[in-house]
C-alpha cells in the first residue's frame, strides 16, 4: 500500500510540475522522430542576468541605449529568447528548444524591470524576472510584471542564504514563493540564489519549498543535457560591457 501511494504521489508530482511548466511558457514536447541533430543545437543555453537598467553607472546596471543595442543584435544573429519554463522543459527532455536560444533574467524587481520588458517587447523578445519581498514594487505593479514574462523566487529579503541555518532558509524561500504565487497567480518552480550563494541546506530547503531548480551569477552557457539543478550557471551582463564583449559572453563563455 505504501509502493502504490507513494507511486501515486510520485505521479501527481511530475503532473503538477508539467502543468506548472506549461503555464510558464514551456514548449510543447518534440514530435517523435524529431531529428536529434536539431535538438543538439540547442543544447548550449546562454542565461544572461541583469539587474539595474538606468544611467547610473553602477557596477550592476546596464544603460537601456546598451539594453536596446544588445537585443538588436540577439536579433540580428538568430537568437530566440525562451522563459524559464521552456528552459527547464528541454533540460527534462520533455520539449524541444528553438536553434540559438536564450534565456534573458532580470533580478531583484527594481521599478526598471519595467524598462528592461519594454526593451526586451521592442524586439519580440521575452524576459524573466527574480523578484524578492522587499522589491520596491508594489504587488499591483509585480501582478503586471508577470504579464510580461515569469516572475519568480528570489527569497524573501534577499538574505545571504549561507548564513542562515535551514529553518531561516526554509523561510525566506517558502515565504518568497507563497508571497509570489498569491500576487501573480503564477506558479513558481524556479529561484535566483541572492549574492549567487548557496549551501547544502539552502538547496534541501529549496527543494522542500518546491523549487526545482535554481541559478547563480556568473559563470558560462548552461549546458540542457549536463545539469546540476540547483547550480545552473548565468552570464553577469554588466555597466563595462560593450556589444564586443556582450557578443562574446553570449556566443562563447
Amino acid at each position: 500500500m505504501g509502493r502504490v501511494g507513494s507511486a501515486h504521489r510520485g505521479r501527481a508530482i511530475v503532473c503538477g510540475v508539467l502543468l506548472a511548466l506549461a503555464w510558464l511558457g514551456a514548449a510543447a514536447p518534440p514530435e517523435r522522430g524529431a531529428p536529434a541533430a536539431a535538438q543538439g543545437m540547442a543544447g548550449r543555453v546562454p542565461i544572461l542576468v541583469y539587474h539595474a537598467i538606468d544611467d547610473s553607472g553602477s557596477a550592476y546596471s546596464v544603460t537601456p541605449a546598451r539594453l536596446d543595442e544588445q537585443c538588436r543584435w540577439l536579433v540580428e544573429n538568430g537568437y530566440t529568447a525562451i522563459t524559464l519554463g521552456q528552459f527547464w522543459a528541454a533540460a527534462q527532455g520533455a520539449a524541444a528548444l528553438p536553434p540559438n536560444p536564450v534565456v534573458l533574467t532580470n533580478d531583484d524587481g527594481w521599478p526598471s524591470a519595467f524598462v528592461f520588458a519594454d526593451v526586451l517587447a521592442r524586439y519580440g523578445l521575452v524576459g524573466n524576472s527574480f523578484v524578492n519581498n522587499v522589491s520596491p514594487l508594489a504587488p499591483d505593479q509585480i501582478a503586471l510584471l508577470a504579464q510580461r514574462g515569469p516572475v519568480q523566487a528570489h527569497t524573501a529579503s534577499h538574505a545571504a542564504l549561507t548564513g542562515l541555518d535551514y529553518e531561516g532558509q526554509f523561510a525566506e524561500i517558502a515565504g518568497n514563493k507563497t508571497s509570489l504565487e498569491q500576487i501573480t497567480g503564477q506558479p513558481v518552480l524556479f529561484l535566483a540564489w541572492p549574492y549567487g550563494e548557496s549551501n547544502g541546506s539552502a538547496i534541501q530547503a529549496a527543494s522542500a519549498s518546491g523549487i526545482v531548480a535554481a541559478f547563480g551569477l556568473g559563470g558560462t552557457a548552461a549546458q540542457v543535457g549536463a545539469l546540476a539543478p540547483y547550480h545552473i550557471p548565468r552570464i553577469m551582463i554588466a555597466v563595462e560591457d560593450d556589444l564586443a564583449s556582450f557578443a562574446a559572453k553570449v556566443a562563447w563563455y
